[in-house]
């Protein structure tokens, strides 16, 4: 056995969380190991999330544009792209990314370890190496557990990744299908129903309720559901699936409760994910589980063993890159008594890439309704920005909620071009605890999309106008 190495703290994972634990950590000017089973570091949302779905989403909204001709040029594709090219981009994005990543960690002296590790006490961790050589162990005053998610296979789903997949392997796919059907209507399957759309392949989406992404703002998941069936997409709303059949090589039958058969070539499997926290040992150190596998935290993100900490996907919603990251940073903060006024924010934007993209930050209608808040509402429509007829993307709404007393944002809700960006100025000015006033005094750079704050603002003001009734 080699001699037994200590750190200050331990990172297990190199996706978002812990790239960001294993670098804060570094710049207390603290000895951090980051432990990765994978090959590859980046973790699920490098190769298989969020970067690999997103730089497709990007090459397939550039080319549906060209399509379109919505700047009058007539240009002439080939007649059938192949995968291959099509997933160019995303390749030459995912190495380019995890090269940054490389880097970085040689930059702020992180020893990445490539093996699995196994808990054998609270503070040491013994390490099978990738390569096959011999285990060592490794001790440390603190452990970050950033170990991600994966995605939920259901037994009566055959997955074989050549007619179906799940969330993870369907971009490893050969052949681009004559027809999908996507069993789930959450974020990841409502994001491949739009790509798959957009390019001209036909699309089942089947939800278990009876509207898409339910914790969005109903009227934006009303014009999403809008546009989706506007893209060919057909919604199966309020069904369940029983079973799945492989007819043959290029034809799967995809069986409802409600007897419905809906023929496909491909399915993609999108009904969730669960926590990577098996095969850690955990229950030999006193860290508790809760469903789907997700560990339980404090506030401060730590574990019924106080020098373990558990950040990311792991913890369970809102499992997104960017919560990810500010979550580690505060972990690692408190670990080492560095901890000011730093805690998650009561607010947190989500974005979904959808085709339009949709985006939000604080309560929707049907929540500020139940809790028996007064509202208002402002409204731009992107149609009316000639930002967006410019680049030929003018589909979708921006709307405020605000509060018709002191006028203060309560919401912030985007269909639209570059939603999930836009979102951060209305984020923004919530967080400040600022009023709608603002985007009616302030100087926007015309033409910009950011230009819908105001008139959205405006058009709150005027539904104030109790005068003109």
């Amino acid at each position: 056995m080699q001699d037994i190495r200590h750190y200050d703290i331990i990172v297990i994972g190199s996706g978002p969380a812990g790239e960001k634990s294993a670098t804060q950590a570094s710049k207390l000017k603290k000895q951090v190991a980051l432990i990765e089973k994978s090959p590859r570091l980046g973790g699920a949302s490098l190769h298989t999330g969020t970067i690999p779905s997103k730089s497709l989403r990007e090459t397939v909204l550039h080319l549906s544009l060209l399509r379109q001709q919505t700047h009058g040029i007539d240009i002439t594709f080939k007649e059938n792209l192949t995968t291959q090219e099509l997933m160019y981009r995303k390749e030459m994005v995912i190495q380019d990314q995890e090269n940054s990543l490389q880097r970085n960690f040689e930059k702020n002296h992180i020893t990445v370890i490539n093996g699995t590790p196994l808990f054998q006490s609270a503070s040491m961790l013994e390490i099978t190496p990738a390569d096959g050589s011999e285990k060592f162990e490794i001790t440390a005053d603190y452990t970050i557990i950033a170990t991600g998610s994966s995605p939920h296979r259901p037994k009566w789903a055959p997955f074989d990744y050549e007619s179906v997949f799940d969330s993870d392997t369907i971009l490893d796919i050969k052949h681009l299908p004559k027809k999908v059907t996507i069993i789930g209507a959450g974020v990841i399957g409502c994001e491949y129903a739009s790509i798959f759309s957009k390019l001209g392949i036909r699309v089942n989406l089947i939800a278990r309720n009876r509207n898409v992404l339910p914790f969005v703002d109903r009227q934006i998941a009303e014009n999403l559901m809008y546009q989706m069936r506007s893209q060919r997409i057909t919604l199966r709303l309020g069904e369940s699936v029983e079973g799945i059949e492989k007819i043959s090589a290029d034809e799967v039958h995809v069986k409802l409760e409600s007897q419905k058969v809906l023929p496909c070539s491909t399915v993609l499997v999108a009904t969730g994910r669960f926590a990577n926290s098996s095969g850690l040992n955990l229950d030999k150190v006193g860290v508790e589980l809760g469903n789907n596998g997700v560990i339980k935290t404090n506030a401060n993100f730590q574990t019924a063993q106080p020098n373990i900490y558990a950040v990311g996907d792991v913890i369970g919603f809102p499992s997104l890159a960017s919560t990810s990251k500010a979550q580690a940073r505060i972990a690692v903060l408190h670990a080492f008594d560095q901890l000011e006024s730093e805690k998650m924010p009561s607010d947190l934007p989500l974005g979904i890439w959808t085709m339009p993209a949709v985006s939000m930050v604080g309560k929707t209608e049907e929540e500020l309704t139940d809790a028996c808040i007064p509202y208002e509402i402002g409204v731009a429509h992107f149609k009316e920005i000639s930002r967006a007829h410019i680049m030929g993307e003018e589909e979708g709404i921006l709307k405020l909620l605000f509060d018709p007393e002191n006028l203060k944002i309560l919401g912030v809700h985007i269909i639209g071009p570059h939603a999930s960006e836009l979102i951060h100025l209305g984020h923004s000015v919530m967080y400040f605890e600022g009023t709608i006033k603002y985007f009616m005094n302030t100087v926007f750079n015309s033409p910009t999309l950011d230009e819908a704050y105001r008139v959205a603002a405006f058009n709150g003001m005027n539904r104030l106008d109790h005068e003109s009734l």
